[in-house]
């Protein structure tokens, strides 16, 4: 009962992707179709209630609005929406709206953290705009963050990466620009592969698990024969403690970038095929 909104977002929007991705693979789940729905309700009942008067919502009702949260709970709807549920739109219309004056331009001198940020607002729009239609600003605020990529933390850019392929799916140079800087970030190594940022981002709530992930989304959409796709995958499973990974929100984006993996390799369509060898052992005796 005293979950914050980035709690209750953490803990539907896993089930909502996983949710999609089996329906897009044709599995059924019969409990999962029964209980999930019920879930996902339950949440986005607490999630507009929550919703400030300005479009915003804060950790807690009585906080002012956070941008960065406003952006994840506007991702977590239009994910939502995207998988079935049925979202009120005008919450949704609000979340955006919540924005139209609150980005800045991006002309000053950022530290890395703002500018991640900025990328991670622009993915949430993006997202939002491939329901809602219209992309012409946000196309115009990806050039721009963009041009300032050296700054950018690894996970910005595979954000932003993923931004650019949902505004303009022929973008291609881009998005190929920064997967060539992000794969020659990778750190190779006996668990697997994962990638680490040059600072913490403690203000986005990043860790290397998480850049990590979203790397691995990245990938899975836009580049799964990379080879480096499935030590990305040991790597998160090996990061676990005790089954789970460290937080809601570290959990949240390892299961998106999973999910993604698992629906881009098709692992649950696999034929698998068994030969039985019978070795015959044989014994001479005197």
């Amino acid at each position: 009962p005293y979950e914050c909104i980035e709690q209750t977002v953490s803990r539907f929007l896993p089930n909502v992707i996983t949710y999609r991705a089996l329906k897009q693979l044709g599995v059924s789940n019969k409990e999962l179709e029964t209980r999930l729905p019920q879930l996902v309700g339950v949440a986005l009942q607490r999630i507009y209630a929550a919703q400030h008067f300005d479009g915003g919502w804060g950790w807690w009702v009585n906080e002012e609005s956070d941008d960065y949260l406003t952006a994840y709970v506007l991702l977590g709807l239009t994910e939502a929406h995207k998988a079935g549920f049925l979202v009120d739109k005008q919450a949704l219309e609000r979340a955006a709206q919540f924005f139209d004056k609150r980005l800045p331009s991006l002309k000053g001198d950022f530290n890395v953290w703002e500018l991640n940020r900025e990328v991670f607002k622009l993915y949430a729009l993006a997202n939002y705009a491939g329901i809602a239609g219209g992309k012409g600003q946000e196309m115009s605020r990806a050039v721009q963050l963009y041009d300032q990529r050296a700054k950018l933390g690894v996970w910005a850019k595979a954000l932003l990466a993923q931004s650019f392929a949902l505004l303009d799916p022929k973008e291609k140079s881009r998005i190929d620009t920064l997967l060539a800087d992000i794969s020659g970030a990778a750190i190779v190594s006996a668990t697997g592969a994962h990638w680490e940022e040059a600072s913490p981002d403690w203000r986005n709530m990043n860790t290397d698990t998480r850049t990590t992930a979203i790397v691995l989304s990245l990938l899975a959409r836009h580049d799964p024969k990379n080879a480096l796709g499935p030590n990305a995958v040991r790597w998160l499973m090996a990061a676990r403690k005790e089954g789970r990974w460290e937080s809601t929100y570290e959990t949240v984006w390892a299961l998106l970038g999973l999910t993604d993996w698992m629906v881009a390799t098709g692992e649950l369509e696999a034929d698998y095929k068994y030969v039985l060898v019978i070795r015959l052992q044989f014994a001479c005796g005197d």
